[in-house]
């Protein structure tokens, strides 16, 4: 008898156990619905955000949002540009004797495109500071704080299917590697 006390005290606990984490997700505020429907739409969250952050006014939105379609129209002719100059680079391994001087050339137009984004997105910016009244101003630098952490993330698009390499690094060296003496 005491055995059958024990287990039924033991599934009645774990019985308030599941119940009480079912409520807590259920009614925690609003951050599991927010995750349910996935990240804003491409260029929408970071323009709101940036709206937002810098309290413009309708007129300053509007000059915002033109300045956002054009650097979009521009970034994806870059974007475009670099990824012919990756697959050119990379279909240069397909030949037994990859040619060298054409791989330095590739590489170099490469890192050109990639300081032309970086110069395109520094003159965005400055386009959006000269937005700002000057009471917004503390805005815009609280915003440049948080460039990194707003934009970051994004330089690739997500992977159909979640193929491609894990997140984050591998626990110790690849198994085929030599020990450390």
């Amino acid at each position: 008898m005491e055995r059958t006390k024990l287990l039924t005290f033991a599934v009645i606990g774990l019985l308030l156990l599941n119940l009480l984490t079912i409520g807590f997700v259920w009614l925690k505020p609003d951050q599991s619905s927010s995750l349910s429907q996935g990240p804003p739409p491409e260029g929408d969250g970071p323009a709101r955000l940036i709206i937002e952050r810098l309290h413009f006014d309708t007129q300053q939105q509007q000059q915002y949002r033109q300045l956002v379609q054009e650097h979009q129209r521009q970034t994806r002719v870059l974007n475009q540009e670099s990824v012919q100059l990756f697959r050119a680079y990379y279909g240069l391994l397909a030949s037994t004797q990859p040619d060298s001087a054409r791989a330095n050339t590739l590489s170099h137009q490469i890192a050109d495109n990639q300081r032309s984004i970086a110069e395109l997105n520094f003159a965005h910016f400055q386009q959006i500071k000269a937005l700002c009244q000057p009471d917004q101003q503390p805005y815009f630098t609280k915003l440049v704080d948080d460039l990194a952490h707003l934009f970051g993330r994004r330089q690739r698009p997500p992977r159909p299917n979640g193929e491609g390499p894990p997140e984050g690094r591998p626990e110790g060296p690849p198994e085929n590697f030599p020990s450390r003496p």
